[in-house]
């Protein structure tokens, strides 16, 4: 958090700077890279948190995933938006990641792009003991399909915390955009869209879904 004026400075060396730094590195990061140079050149060093986000369930410091790791496992999917429960979390997601357990998954390449519109279903929410009914992971795109990868513990608790809560939140997103665009009685609200063809892991009929783009 900086005050309006600090930012302005930051901003401005930042704009200044990334240019240049695009010019002698062209890859991902680079614009953050001139983000802290713009910082340290403006005498602005930044305090780091480590608690504020969450992105790849493997990470194992750096980001609040503690925050996820002392939930109760009966609280992973249940545990309340309210106010009081979010301060208990995580303040972002970065959704930038694919998150899988047995056959549930979400990643955002393999989300059709007419998610949005009124006749697409939304996405099927998983029951609240998903964590405790696998410990692998099938990929929809695996090769071969249909083999389970297992994983630790700590892992399936984290991947469980972020499909219940990206699914949900895509689904409330997906929601609002319907409820403010779609011609009365057009929108379509079944939960139903999964992934796989089905979530049984012991069945793969039908072999890779692909998303449709």
């Amino acid at each position: 958090m900086a005050t309006g004026k600090d930012m302005w400075a930051i901003v401005n060396a930042w704009c200044e700077l990334v240019p240049r730094v695009h010019h002698v590195y062209e890859h991902l990061l680079g614009e953050m890279y001139g983000w802290s140079l713009g910082a340290a050149h403006v005498g602005l060093p930044h305090v780091l948190s480590e608690s504020f986000m969450i992105s790849a369930t493997q990470i194992s410091e750096g980001e609040g995933w503690p925050l996820i790791d002392a939930l109760d496992d009966d609280d992973v999917c249940l545990y309340s938006t309210t106010k009081e429960n979010e301060d208990k979390l995580p303040y972002t997601m970065h959704y930038c990641q694919n998150y899988w357990l047995g056959k549930w998954f979400i990643g955002k390449y393999r989300l059709d792009s007419n998610f949005l519109s009124c006749d697409a279903p939304l996405l099927m929410e998983p029951p609240h003991d998903i964590g405790k009914k696998y410990d692998f992971f099938i990929k929809p795109g695996g090769v071969p399909y249909g083999r389970k990868e297992k994983m630790q513990p700590k892992i399936v608790k984290r991947e469980q915390f972020m499909i219940c809560q990206m699914i949900a939140r895509l689904n409330d997103a997906a929601t609002w955009f319907k409820d403010n665009t779609c011609d009365e009685g057009t929108a379509n609200y079944e939960k139903s869209f999964i992934f796989h063809h089905n979530l049984d892991p012991d069945n793969n009929e039908g072999g890779e879904k692909k998303a449709k783009w």
